[in-house]
């Protein structure tokens, strides 16, 4: 029987998941549970470069593992845990993997340079190595795919730098990852106006735990077409522009968006109408995910984070190990 490959994704417990996230991280669940050895942690220290308030990242880090199960993780395939449970683990592999990456690669980083404007008044180590501690969560466990983000694939591009310049002192130890980038992975804010995004304000984006009420206030003021002004105009949905036909494209199923296509461009078929039927679709991805999240109290996430630490450790101490017999360490 063929060895699976090993899956390694990250999320931060930032509060409220949105369906940008669900479509970037969460979408494939079902799928990557069963073909990968698949690791899903919560990167609640990567979350300590913004400085969260000490009393939302208990609550936000069950949030997210919620979030998680009610996209249809299962604790039994895949295992999930909280990034600090490692903490003894991958600080050590961080420490290592900081003394063969050269500063000026990191401070050349562009997500490095876009936090930094955000954070111009403090800009710590932390944040300066924030991608060598993403290449150590994905060494950790031997990552050979990482999905990620199209804005996130030079952090993979800086992890597989590092493994090489590891490997080329100590041999063969750490595995180059490859990123796993979701094609047009771009869901569109309800503004108008970039990706779906939580800075841009909740009017701006659907959270996976919004009510149905919520959701159809929130897409009755989406932005549409901007060249239909009257019910009579054909429409463009396929062009660019049209943000509600967009995120169609990602909710709604194949016979719904024929549907749209022939009676927007026909002009037998309404923005309004348009919007309730993106709502319908909405609603009927999130409330069964909600049900499911809901069944979990915080004693069984508890359980399930303190089980997948005890996995995860495991694999982590082996790394950590090879690790530090390749440096040459004593190790007693």
């Amino acid at each position: 029987m063929t060895q699976k490959q090993t899956l390694v994704s990250g999320i931060r417990p930032t509060g409220d998941l949105h369906l940008g996230n669900y479509i970037g991280a969460m979408k494939e669940i079902h799928r990557v549970q069963k073909e990968y050895e698949a690791y899903f942690f919560i990167v609640d220290l990567h979350a300590l470069t913004t400085h969260p308030k000490p009393e939302l990242i208990k609550p936000r880090t069950r949030d997210a593992v919620r979030s998680y199960l009610g996209a249809g993780l299962d604790p039994n395939q895949a295992t999930i845990y909280a990034q600090s449970s490692l903490a003894a683990e991958i600080s050590e592999l961080h420490l290592y993997l900081s003394m063969v990456m050269p500063i000026g690669e990191l401070l050349r980083c562009p997500t490095f340079k876009e936090k930094a404007k955000q954070h111009a008044d403090h800009v710590s180590y932390g944040l300066v190595g924030y991608p060598v501690l993403m290449a150590a969560d994905m060494f950790i466990h031997g990552a050979h795919k990482v999905p990620v983000g199209a804005d996130q694939v030079v952090h993979i591009e800086i992890a597989r730098d590092i493994a090489r310049k590891f490997n080329s002192m100590y041999g063969e130890i750490l595995t180059l990852p490859n990123g796993m980038v979701e094609k047009e992975a771009r869901v569109p804010s309800l503004g108008g106006k970039g990706k779906m995004s939580k800075s841009l304000g909740a009017k701006t984006y659907i959270s996976l735990q919004d009510s149905k009420e919520t959701i159809q206030n929130k897409v009755k003021r989406a932005y549409s077409d901007p060249t239909r002004t009257h019910l009579s105009d054909p429409g463009h949905p396929t062009v660019d522009g049209c943000n509600v036909y967009h995120l169609h494209s990602y909710f709604s199923n194949e016979k719904v968006r024929k549907n749209i296509e022939n009676g927007c461009s026909a002009a037998n078929l309404g923005c309004v109408r348009c919007k309730q039927m993106l709502s319908e679709s909405i609603i009927e991805l999130t409330e069964p995910m909600q049900k499911r999240a809901l069944a979990y109290s915080d004693i069984d996430v508890d359980d399930i984070l303190r089980k997948g630490a005890k996995k995860a450790q495991k694999s982590a101490q082996e790394t950590i190990a090879k690790v530090r017999k390749a440096i040459g360490l004593i190790q007693l």
